[in-house]
């Protein structure tokens, strides 16, 4: 993208740019700094409600753009009513789409409590440019749920959906009408990774009456990186961000090397080898 100079970009490329995206949403979120990389300016900070019982505002992510780009971002979780949120998973009826099927409640909710201004926003951009939505974690979920929306309900029908370490969104309706419209959908997971594994697939009654079934929708890209530490490195966005540099380290410096603070710090993304401590 114009960050290095380059206005079209392969899939490796596309992964690792916004992979970095991303972490400046948990930046913006965690410091409230936010680095841009060269040629894109921060246009709208995404807000939304988290948590089931006493929902609370926090920043999601953002939208930026460049000459020739949008890129809508969504970090995943960090605090307790996120975590909340998570753990909601009955379904609802997708509201923004007719007859889409069911969605989790949980991230139904995250998302549309900032849906309106947020899809205002979008459209004021120009359907010239290019649209990315990328989201780790949680916020793949809402990644998922706000390319759909985007495609069907504004000028933007042709959305690239990238999501990392995602879990399942939606019951089979929803994950076959999302493969029939977005065309363009990225589903990168680590295969060590447990949260591409959550919700289960099926919860069947008397979980609830009939039943709750998930499906992840299409396309996945995997990778294989064991940590040995299922939360904190399998799963870390910056950990996604240092393996998928791997497939093209010159690329990945470029970037890095062109825009000061925007990389992540990936010294952390190392083998866990502790071992259990004793009550002194």
């Amino acid at each position: 993208m114009d960050s290095t100079g380059k206005s079209k970009m392969t899939y490796e490329e596309e992964s690792i740019f916004l992979a970095a995206m991303i972490h400046q949403a948990y930046q913006l979120f965690e410091r409230d700094t936010i680095v841009m990389p060269k040629g894109f300016s921060l246009r709208y900070i995404v807000k939304a409600l988290a948590g089931v019982e006493e929902p609370k505002s926090e920043i999601f992510g953002f939208i930026a753009e460049s000459k020739e780009h949008i890129v809508v971002t969504f970090r995943g979780t960090r605090t307790f009513n996120d975590n909340e949120s998570d753990q909601d998973l009955y379904q609802v009826p997708y509201p923004f789409v007719k007859k889409a099927g069911k969605t989790h409640r949980g991230f139904t909710c995250i998302y549309q409590s900032a849906r309106n201004e947020f899809i205002r926003e979008v459209s004021k951009l120009s359907k010239s440019k290019r649209l990315f939505v990328a989201g780790h974690s949680l916020g793949g979920g809402i990644a998922v749920l706000a390319g759909l929306d985007i495609a069907v309900n504004t000028k933007f029908k042709n959305p690239f959906v990238y999501t990392y370490g995602s879990p399942r969104v939606a019951d089979p309706v929803f994950a076959t009408r999302f493969n029939q419209t977005v065309k363009n959908s990225f589903r990168i997971a680590n295969v060590h990774d447990i949260i591409p594994t959550l919700p289960a697939k099926a919860y069947p009654p008397p979980f609830t009456k009939s039943g709750l079934f998930y499906r992840h929708v299409n396309t996945k890209h995997l990778l294989s990186f064991q940590l040995n530490s299922l939360a904190a490195r399998n799963h870390e966005i910056v950990c996604y961000f240092k393996f998928l540099s791997e497939g093209n380290s010159a690329y990945a410096s470029t970037l890095c090397e062109q825009n000061p603070g925007f990389c992540p710090d990936t010294a952390g993304c190392v083998p866990y080898t502790g071992v259990c401590s004793e009550v002194p």
